[in-house]
């Protein structure tokens, strides 16, 4: 089968109705068995050109008409971008949710046991910082969030995180700050 527009958005469509809306390029190798790899790289590209597909990176591509978008994208995303690490969410993005920090962040900051990296997607920044903790004291002070359907580091949590890898904590406003 040959990666042609009509083939391509009649499986996207069937993975759709699967609740299937992101792809890696071994997916879609499979579904195209008979593609070599430079006519695939090829289809790949003509497809993220015509907007059918979009490319998030390297190896990871999203359906933008898929009905099964999640609402957050971005949070979504996460286990496409890091599926064998432990991630969290903490530092900037924990604190502005607890309104330690006024400020809404312009990026997704996680905490991860794979190496740091930051994604560029069509849905904001996603960026992954190393911690080296390993077992039970990876889990204290974080918690399951089920909307974002990923874990998140309680504002203390964040906090210890953010002194901890050495960044800008000139925003941080704890509540014992606020009230002295």
């Amino acid at each position: 089968m040959t990666m042609r527009t009509k083939a391509l958005i009649s499986a996207l469509d069937r993975w759709d109705r699967a609740g299937i809306w992101a792809y890696s390029d071994k997916t879609l190798e499979l579904m195209f068995r008979g593609e070599s790899k430079a006519t695939l790289r090829k289809a790949l590209t003509a497809h993220c050109r015509s907007g059918l597909l979009l490319r998030v990176t390297r190896g990871l591509y999203v359906n933008p008409r898929a009905r099964s978008l999640p609402g957050d994208v971005q949070s979504a995303l996460v286990p496409f971008l890091r599926p064998w690490d432990s991630n969290y969410v903490s530092l900037e993005s924990s604190l502005s949710d607890a309104g330690w920090i006024s400020q809404i962040p312009s990026r997704l900051t996680l905490m991860t046991t794979g190496r740091g990296q930051t994604f560029d997607t069509p849905w904001g920044v996603i960026e992954f910082v190393h911690t080296a903790r390993r077992g039970g004291s990876l889990s204290d002070g974080v918690v399951f969030d089920e909307r974002r359907k990923l874990h998140v580091a309680t504002a203390e949590r964040a906090w210890r995180d953010l002194k901890r890898v050495g960044r800008n904590q000139n925003l941080v406003a704890p509540p014992e700050m606020l009230h002295a």
